[in-house]
């Protein structure tokens, strides 16, 4: 058993340039699942994926609270950064979810609380901050 941090982006946005972005900015390719969130802040066609350095994300620093950072993870300035500059290098995304699940297992995994901001206001302490069973939303602002 282990937590699990599903990702989840609107369809248009899971492009092979969102693909390689990601890679590069995280030194992780994005995995696609069989698994969709059951949350009315995530659409049912938005396309799930995890960025698992290892075996599974207990020892991430999202959803770690006040333990310390390990040596060889994802550090919180890249992942502030790849979700800070996402816009920039793919146009169509609009929201990101991230929701740390407890071994989920394929099908719907709908969390037991949730949270949406706009990405101006994620800091090291909410990624940090994100429980099992949570689901956290990043809105970015529109282009018009």
């Amino acid at each position: 058993m282990c937590a699990i941090n599903l990702w989840a982006v609107n369809a248009a946005a899971f492009t092979t340039e969102f693909q390689r972005f990601t890679t590069e900015r995280l030194s992780v390719a994005p995995v696609a699942e069989e698994m969709s969130i059951g949350s009315s802040r995530v659409r049912s066609s938005s396309r799930v994926f995890t960025l698992t350095t290892r075996m599974c994300d207990c020892d991430s620093l999202i959803g770690r609270r006040a333990d310390p950072a390990l040596e060889d993870e994802i550090s919180a300035e890249r992942w502030l950064g790849w979700l800070r500059e996402l816009p920039d290098h793919v146009p169509h995304v609009s929201r990101i979810a991230v929701l740390r699940a407890w071994s989920p297992e394929g099908g719907v995994v709908t969390p037991q609380r949730s949270r949406g901001i706009r990405i101006g206001e994620l800091d090291e302490t909410t990624l940090r901050d994100i429980r099992d069973d949570m689901l956290l939303t990043l809105d970015y602002p529109r282009a018009w």
